[in-house]
C-alpha cells in the first residue's frame, strides 16, 4: 500500500489572508456528463458535492451571522470585536460566491437530466436545526469546514488529484480548494473565542461525518444511476481506485484523508495545524489569471 506523507505540524504560521475572487468561468457551453477524465464514479461523486454546497454554503454564513450577538456579549474589545466581523464578514463573502458559482453549475447538471435529491434532504435537515442553539450550528460549520479543508489540501497538494478533470472544472475546484484553505480555520476560531464547548465540538462532528457520508452515498449514486453506470464493473474500479488506489497517481483519498480526518478529535487540535501553506499560496500566484480580485480581504488569525 502506497501513502502519502500528509503533514500535520506542530506549528504552522497564525494567519492566512483571505481574498474575494470572482471566478472566470462560463457555464453557458455547459461540460461534458464525465468530465473527471471520463470516468463516471468521480465525475458523479463531485457532482454529488457540488449538489450540496448552495445550501450548505448559506447554512455556513447563518451560522456565523446566528452567533453575532455572543460577540458583544462575550468579547470586551472593541477592537478584537470590529476585527473579528471583519473576518467574518470576508468568510461569508468568499461561501456566498462558492454558493453562485455552484448554482451555476447545479444547473448544467440539472439540464443533463441529474436530480438533486440531496438538496431536499439538507433542506429538511435545516428545517429541523432551526431550534438547534446557535453555538451547536456553529460547531456543525466547524464539522463541515474541516472535512472541506482537508480535501481541499489534498487537491492543491497532489496535482496528480485533479489533473484528469477538464480545464474548466479542474479551475472551478481548485479555486474552491484554495479558498477552502484561506478560511478554514474561521469558524472554528469564532466557536473556540465565544467559549464554544468541546463536547460539543466533538458531537457535531460525529453528526456531520454520518450526515456527509450518507449524502454523498445516496446522491452520487443517484447520478450514477441517471448516468447509466451504477452497475457497470468500470464504475465499480473507478470506486475502489479513487477510495484505495495509489496517491501519486490522484487516487487513494482513504489514505490522504483518514489522518487528518482524525486529527479533529485531538483536545488541542486546530485547524492551521494541518495542510501546508505553500501549496495554495503557490496556485493563487500562478493561476492568478483565472478569477477577478473583488477584495483583498482581512487575515484570519488564531
Amino acid at each position: 500500500m502506497e501513502t502519502i506523507n500528509y503533514s500535520i505540524h506542530a506549528s504552522q504560521p497564525s494567519s492566512a489572508s483571505m481574498t474575494i475572487r470572482a471566478l472566470q468561468i462560463d457555464f453557458s457551453q455547459g461540460f461534458d456528463r464525465r468530465w473527471f477524465g471520463g470516468d463516471a464514479f468521480r465525475s458523479a461523486y463531485f457532482n454529488a458535492m457540488s449538489m450540496t454546497f448552495p445550501l450548505g454554503e448559506q447554512s455556513f454564513i447563518d451560522s456565523v451571522k446566528g452567533v453575532d450577538r455572543f460577540i458583544d456579549e462575550r468579547i470586551e474589545s472593541e477592537a478584537e470585536r470590529a476585527q473579528l466581523r471583519a473576518q467574518l464578514t470576508d468568510f461569508s463573502a468568499q461561501e456566498a460566491t462558492h454558493r453562485h458559482i455552484h448554482a451555476q453549475y447545479n444547473a448544467v447538471l440539472a439540464k443533463q437530466g441529474f436530480e438533486n435529491a440531496v438538496e431536499k434532504r439538507i433542506e429538511k435537515r435545516l428545517e429541523r436545526y432551526k431550534t438547534e442553539h446557535p453555538m451547536n450550528l456553529l460547531a456543525a460549520t466547524c464539522a463541515y469546514e474541516h472535512y472541506t479543508a482537508i480535501l481541499s489540501d489534498v487537491m492543491l497538494k497532489n496535482p496528480a488529484a485533479s489533473e484528469s478533470m477538464t480545464p474548466m472544472m479542474r479551475r472551478l475546484w481548485l479555486w474552491h480548494a484554495l479558498e477552502e484553505t484561506e478560511h478554514k480555520a474561521v469558524a472554528f476560531d469564532l466557536y473556540k473565542r465565544l467559549g464554544g464547548h468541546e463536547r460539543g465540538r466533538i458531537v457535531a462532528y460525529l453528526l456531520a461525518m454520518v450526515f456527509m457520508q450518507i449524502d454523498a452515498f445516496l446522491q452520487t449514486t443517484n447520478n450514477l444511476r441517471r448516468d447509466g453506470a451504477l452497475w457497470k464493473p468500470s464504475t465499480l474500479w473507478g470506486a475502489l481506485t479513487f477510495y484505495f488506489g495509489r496517491p501519486s497517481k490522484g487516487n487513494g483519498w482513504i489514505w490522504m484523508t483518514t489522518r487528518p480526518l482524525l486529527a479533529y478529535f485531538k483536545r488541542d487540535f486546530h485547524p492551521h495545524q494541518l495542510g501546508e501553506t505553500e501549496p495554495p499560496r503557490a496556485y493563487a500566484s500562478e493561476h492568478a489569471q483565472d478569477w477577478r480580485v473583488v477584495r483583498q480581504g482581512s487575515v484570519s488569525a488564531h
